[in-house]
């Protein structure tokens, strides 16, 4: 029995701590605390940083021109690609179109088969709830479901905060929501040792000298307040022109419009580093769903020709009852 124990714990001790592996600091790293943040934070805010650096290097443009130059090569090397992505599997779900609406005749009939005589209203619940299995089967056969549409706006937003974050702290500001975000997955020592951690990227004193045009100064707000009302106007423009048909995609882009109208006395405390790599990235992500609209344009599906005389479902359930 007691050779069993022995085996049991040996096999314990021996197994490995996934929690040490994936909460590695690196060797430059100073905590004041048992529990480290998560590296993938760290590592990602740095990659963003050394975007910055390079682009500020390899070019040697002051930091007003680089930072809308590294807001455009993000955005182009990582978002566009899986835009491009979404936008072929958008056009796919269209071209399958007739295909689908060849399916509506024999939906009809098996639904009158099996809930004709319950009436209308169920008939007609239970055609759609066949038309969308139908078509999710459909989408599943073909590799077109409706969840790749969604990449890039899933894609964009982690993107976006890892390169706010590392401009936040090149400008020496508080936390950021990334490092709030990250911090949740912290745990606090029980022994009661509060959570101090030196973190952060090495400010960049440059900001401060290599502006342009009536922001000189990067780590400081805009003095004429022109930036956060810029922002505001790229947001709406970009909202704006999202071509939401459903009821829920128009009160979505009516609330991000609002919220993007509000968006200008909010921001008028930030830096103007900030506000200029958002402004860039979303004035650049606007011309890219232009320039894919043009060279990819998602064409309106074919409709299938209908008889004069033909009835549907609900027509043929209220001329039996």
């Amino acid at each position: 029995m007691s050779k069993l124990n022995y085996l049991h714990t040996l096999r314990i001790s021996t197994r490995p701590n996934l929690a040490s592996i994936f909460l590695q600091l690196p060797s430059s790293y100073r905590s004041f605390h048992a529990s480290p943040q998560p590296q993938f934070v760290e590592a990602s805010v740095s990659a963003a940083h050394s975007v910055f650096e390079g682009l500020h290097s390899i070019t040697g443009l002051p930091w007003a021109y680089t930072i809308p130059l590294a807001a455009l090569a993000i955005r182009t090397s990582i978002v566009l690609p899986v835009s491009i992505y979404s936008r072929r599997n958008l056009q796919k779900q269209v071209a399958l179109a007739p295909l689908m609406a060849a399916w509506q005749h024999p939906l009809r009939k098996e639904t009158m088969k099996e809930v004709g005589h319950l009436g209308p209203a169920v008939a007609h619940a239970t055609l759609v709830k066949k038309t969308r299995r139908k078509s999710r089967e459909l989408y599943k056969r073909f590799k077109c479901g409706s969840w790749r549409n969604s990449l890039p706006q899933v894609i964009q937003i982690p993107v976006w905060l890892t390169a706010i974050e590392a401009l936040r702290e090149m400008c020496g500001k508080e936390e950021g929501l990334l490092r709030m975000a990250a911090a949740l997955f912290r745990s606090d020592d029980s022994t009661g040792v509060p959570a101090m951690v030196e973190t952060g990227l090495p400010v960049e004193h440059s900001f401060a000298t290599e502006g342009a045009l009536w922001f000189p100064d990067l780590l400081a707000a805009d003095p004429q307040m022109i930036l956060p009302f810029m922002l505001s106007g790229a947001i709406i423009m970009n909202v704006m022109s999202s071509k939401g048909t459903s009821v829920w995609q128009k009160r979505i882009t009516r609330s991000i419009g609002l919220v993007g109208l509000a968006l200008g006395p909010l921001m008028l405390h930030v830096p103007s580093a900030m506000l200029i790599y958002w402004i860039c990235s979303t004035t650049s992500a606007f011309v890219q769903a232009a320039v894919l609209d043009r060279l990819m344009p998602v064409k309106p599906p074919v409709v299938p020709c209908q008889p004069r005389r033909s009835k549907g479902l609900l027509e043929d359930l209220e001329q039996r009852s």
